[in-house]
């Protein structure tokens, strides 16, 4: 045997050795019986929430807003604090309108005392009239002149109770018990009755109502689970606040 063929025989072998350790190293382990975690399923109770947008408002809430045009002199409150019914909030410059008024009891005395001439002078007229010393026509132009002074008395009482009625709207005042929201409005501000924003907005807080919307699907799928609509209010849960 040449040394060539004892060569070629040794690397047979060598290469025989390594496929049969890949061979071994490749082959599938057995495993033992693998172990598993198991979970037991029950039925349990669970409370779902949803969350809504809403709007918080007390029991009554008034916006205050001036019966009279004017600047205003003196802010009396402060921004959230609390107010009772009566209280006054803010007052209106009230130089006209109690010039106002004193014109209207002028006014007032002046008729009174004008009704008063007017009564003597009929009842003069009656008199001669009754002996005979003036014509009928001179009678009935005295009680028209009467009627027409006890006419302009009373409409001179209007004016001066709408006078009183005008200097107690400058002082604006709350009409129920509250708290006082947010004040846009400083002294030295001219105001009327129909300015767009409120001097403020007084809200009793008592009894406090929180106001949320539900989408179209919502409500029909309560309505679908309740029945109708009266049932699906009646059977609505509680809320609470966030």
């Amino acid at each position: 045997m040449t040394r060539m063929t004892r060569l070629f025989g040794r690397t047979t072998v060598c290469s025989l050795c390594l496929l049969w350790l890949a061979a071994c190293k490749e082959a599938p382990q057995q495993s033992g019986g693998a172990q598993y975690k198991t979970l037991t399923l029950s039925p349990t109770d669970r409370t779902l929430t949803r969350e809504y947008t809403a709007v918080v408002e007390g029991r009554q809430s008034v916006e205050i807003r001036p019966q009279v045009s004017g600047t205003i002199t003196e802010v009396c409150i402060d921004e959230g604090a609390k107010v009772s019914k009566g209280q006054p909030l803010f007052i209106i410059d009230q130089v006209p309108y109690q010039a106002a008024l004193e014109t209207a009891v002028a006014n007032v005395r002046s008729a009174e005392a004008a009704v008063a001439t007017a009564r003597m002078t009929a009842n003069s007229k009656q008199t001669l009239f009754d002996n005979k010393v003036v014509s009928a026509f001179d009678l009935q132009t005295a009680k028209n002149s009467l009627l027409e002074a006890e006419a302009a008395l009373a409409q001179a009482r209007a004016q001066e109770t709408s006078a009183k009625n005008d200097l107690s709207y400058t002082v604006v005042k709350s009409p129920v018990d509250g708290v006082a929201s947010m004040i846009p409005y400083r002294v030295g501000a001219l105001v009327d009755a129909s300015i767009q924003t409120p001097l403020t907005t007084v809200s009793d807080d008592e009894e406090m109502y929180v106001y949320f919307s539900l989408t179209e699907s919502q409500v029909l799928s309560l309505i679908r689970e309740h029945g109708t609509l009266d049932k699906t209010l009646a059977q609505m849960p509680k809320f609470r606040c966030a």
